[in-house]
């Protein structure tokens, strides 16, 4: 980004584009303001997990509007504004340009808002374009949102990002394991209002930085399966994989994962079953 960032405590961008990694910093800021809590704490106190906190602070992901609220109102920002500033980052999201014109119109002149609400919408329908052009896999560069989609969120099938459906709502651990002497943590986790299987990974050893995590998981049956996802990334605490669908009550779902440590990897079997 060549455009300086310029932040208030309310959580308002006033100049340059915006982005996740320039939101994440921000929250950051508006943590350090509010005396530098720790994740243990910020967890306690809004319900939300050390992983999704650690994710929402990090810029690697654009964390849910739940999660933005929480954290915002636990470390003293104005809900309003940080709602509206996610979700123009967000283009499956609702909150109209008119919204946030009401919030600029405070602070800025009828012809600056004039330029920020023209800019919003133009902003929002490329990234709306875009997003929905690479999910669609190039198919198409249609501006609407994606066939499986209900709502603001994605409909539960095979290698969707369970947290960009409802599944999350209702997930529970399904299996947990330490591993790599307590420092890692191998989880499946479980919906069972969408009958849906998905693995995280989460490393407490301090060495996310230069660092990546994988996992897979597989129907235990059919280990080749067409179904099989996995995930690896960089500079992450905590990863998920994608969801497998498995209407058979009976089936079982595996998942193994590595971390690496130094560039040396470490594998965190033996896999987990539920």
């Amino acid at each position: 980004m060549s455009d300086t960032a310029v932040k208030d405590e309310g959580g308002v961008r006033e100049s340059g584009p915006d982005s996740v990694q320039e939101f994440a910093s921000a929250l950051r800021d508006l943590r350090r303001t509010a005396g530098n809590p720790t994740l243990a704490a910020l967890s306690t106190r809004t319900g939300i997990s050390k992983s999704v906190i650690s994710v929402a602070f990090s810029g690697n992901a654009l964390p849910t509007e739940n999660t933005v609220l929480k954290l915002v109102t636990e470390l003293g920002g104005n809900q309003l504004e940080w709602r509206l500033r996610r979700n123009a980052l967000d283009p499956r999201s609702t909150s109209s340009v008119a919204d946030l014109e009401e919030v600029r119109r405070r602070r800025f002149s009828p012809t600056q808002t004039a330029v920020i609400a023209i800019t919003a919408a133009l902003v929002s329908a490329v990234a709306t374009s875009l997003v929905w052009g690479v999910l669609g896999g190039g198919a198409s560069r249609s501006a609407g949102p994606p066939e499986n989609a209900e709502g603001p969120y994605l409909a539960a099938a095979n290698g969707v990002d369970p947290m960009r459906t409802k599944c999350k709502d209702d997930a529970v651990i399904a299996a947990s394991e330490a591993r790599l002497d307590n420092q890692v943590h191998v989880q499946l986790l479980y919906s069972n209002d969408c009958l849906a299987v998905w693995g995280r990974v989460t490393r407490y050893d301090g060495k996310t930085d230069g660092n990546t995590m994988t996992m897979r998981i597989w129907p235990m049956d059919d280990p080749d399966s067409e179904r099989n996802q996995s995930r690896t990334d960089i500079n992450l605490q905590s990863l998920y994989t994608p969801m497998i669908i498995e209407p058979d009550v009976s089936a079982r779902i595996c998942g193994q994962a590595t971390v690496t440590v130094d560039g040396r990897t470490e594998d965190l079997g033996p896999k987990l079953c539920v």
